[in-house]
């Protein structure tokens, strides 16, 4: 497949920011709030309610920092709708190894979900740091994942004895009608005789039924038809047009001792958090809760349809890369490139690793199997992208009255059950850098519920029954999914959305405000409230926003 890279993970570049980081590690000790991450001693700075701490006492080798494995062989990451029986057999049996692990085994499948609860649900505390390390909602998420999958395959081909052996992709995000299709969860999941079947998941997200990726969980009266314009709608929005900047995609800045995240990418909201509320059965008994396994950080990891899921995640992060328009690349912040993070490699030993090693797949050693992408082009001809008929055409003369006749937006404005309609100025225009609209102060009355809305430009009309992601007025989407720990949101969370190419999309990009539209789909619905909604420009990666 293509090569894309980071233009800050060049391999010429990779030793000196790998110099830099293992300097930094010495030093940790003397580490100051605000910096990178430093690499946690995960079996003692775990303070998890949930009981996900890694096993102790570890008896393994000192821990060693990750170097490239250049005696690798180079693998392909396959399709999973695509295996043929011998790779299925094989993939089984390495599973059917970790469950079979014991409890101390840091390799066994209950720890990759505890070492993913780990990080992922604020159980890891370092000596005299007020807050817990969060990797979710910030540019934390992505290089995370990417490394946990990592060393979670160098685990898979330790118990096999088999180095060429690659995790699958799930390609939720191709719903052709061929067969078998990509996106419909992949048969040897399915199968309840298998060491790939977790007993936790949503009945219709078994197959036949298309993954749906705009959803809260639960099942779809939807026809496969719709879920194919649907998807492909939903990727072009929220992974071309949506997400041109490094901030945008990869999430807000966080730094050692942040307060939670500071607000995700477009692509770790929707779609990547909409397969995992798709998949987790919204009816699951006590001990566990609603949405288990798939749908919590704590459980998530312990259904291997986890590891094809954020493979495919890992995927569109390297096509993200290659797509036309904006500035595509990982965040310059030495903040981000130094921060790093301990795993358990092959044979159970801690490893620590650094972002900056994990920006670039190629000396990593594995690429994906090439499979189309019809979302790149808004699921129709290249060239055509924005030939879609609008939902709520209006002549110039309509948008200019309804411009006039739309309130600002004030702090007493709520989400809720009615659609929330405001307008924002747009106030000088600049050239350099991306129109963003971001709130701020955001505040979710009930943070043990899910939170889901949608945004809509030009579309003061737009509710549930009439409104969706394939309204070209559609710009962004915020879900929230419930962290156990999480007392409180962030403060300074925020939410931004790319105002700027949509308007040029829906061809009114010579407005000087513009008509928001905020359609809530939480079950239940909750009374949200923002502070402020103001126009900014995006220049990341030159410019570090905070």
């Amino acid at each position: 497949m293509k090569r894309c890279r980071s233009s800050v993970s060049t391999t010429k570049n990779m030793s000196v920011l790998v110099a830099v980081s293992m300097a930094l590690m010495v030093i940790v000790g003397a580490q100051e709030i605000g910096g990178p991450i430093p690499p946690a001693d995960i079996p003692t700075q775990c303070n998890s309610i949930e009981k996900c701490c890694m096993p102790t006492p570890y008896t393994g080798k000192p821990i060693y920092q990750f170097e490239f494995e250049s005696h690798l062989p180079v693998r392909t990451r396959p399709a999973a709708h695509l295996v043929d029986a011998d790779y299925v057999a094989k993939i089984e049996k390495a599973y059917t190894i970790l469950r079979g692990l014991p409890d101390n085994d840091p390799r066994s499948l209950l720890n990759q979900m505890n070492l993913h609860c780990l990080y992922c649900d604020n159980a890891l505390y370092w000596p005299g740091v007020e807050y817990p390390l969060a990797v979710h909602n910030s540019w934390l998420f992505l290089p995370w994942h990417r490394m946990f999958m990592y060393f979670h395959e160098r685990i898979l081909q330790g118990v096999l004895n088999d180095t060429s052996f690659a995790l699958p992709y799930w390609a939720w995000d191709n719903a052709m009608d061929v067969t078998p299709v990509p996106n419909a969860m992949p048969a040897m999941y399915a199968n309840r005789e298998s060491s790939l079947w977790d007993p936790n998941r949503n009945n219709c997200s078994l197959p036949p039924f298309l993954t749906d990726l705009d959803t809260i969980g639960g099942c779809t009266t939807k026809t496969p038809d719709f879920i194919r314009i649907q998807n492909d709608r939903v990727l072009y929005t929220q992974i071309v047009v949506g997400s041109p900047t490094t901030s945008l995609f990869y999430g807000m800045p966080y730094r050692f001792g942040d307060f939670g995240g500071a607000g995700q990418g477009t692509f770790e909201d929707q779609p990547h958090g909409t397969v995992h509320f798709w998949v987790g059965n919204q009816s699951a008994e006590p001990p566990l809760i609603p949405y288990d396994d798939m749908g919590h950080f704590h459980r998530s990891a312990f259904d291997p349809i986890f590891y094809a899921h954020h493979g495919n995640v890992d995927r569109i992060w390297h096509l993200w890369q290659c797509l036309p328009g904006g500035i595509r690349t990982a965040p310059h912040d030495p903040d981000f490139l130094n921060s790093a993070f301990t795993f358990y490699d092959q044979d159970g030993n801690l490893v620590k690793a650094n972002i900056s090693q994990f920006l670039d797949i190629e000396p990593l050693r594995y690429n994906f199997q090439d499979l189309p992408t019809p979302w790149v082009t808004n699921g129709v001809a290249a060239g055509e992208e924005n030939s879609i008929g609008l939902c709520n055409p209006l002549s110039k003369t309509a948008v200019e009255s309804l411009i006039d006749a739309t309130p600002k937006h004030k702090k007493s404005d709520v989400i809720s059950a009615a659609p929330l309609t405001f307008k924002v100025c747009r106030g000088t225009r600049k050239t350099d850098g991306t129109e963003v609209l971001e709130f701020s102060g955001l505040h979710l009355p009930d943070l043990t519920q899910q939170v889901h809305w949608k945004l809509y430009l030009f579309f003061p009309g737009a509710n549930l029954t009439n409104s969706n992601p394939t309204c070209p007025e559609f710009t962004g989407t915020f879900n929230f999914l419930p962290v156990v720990g999480q007392a409180i949101l962030n403060p300074k969370r925020v939410w931004r959305v790319a105002i700027g190419p949509k308007l040029k999309q829906l061809g009114y990009d010579y407005v000087d405000s513009i008509v928001v539209t905020i359609v809530q789909s939480s079950d239940p619905i909750q009374n949200v409230t923002f502070d402020e909604a103001e126009i900014i420009y995006d220049r990341s990666p030159e410019v570090t926003l905070d």
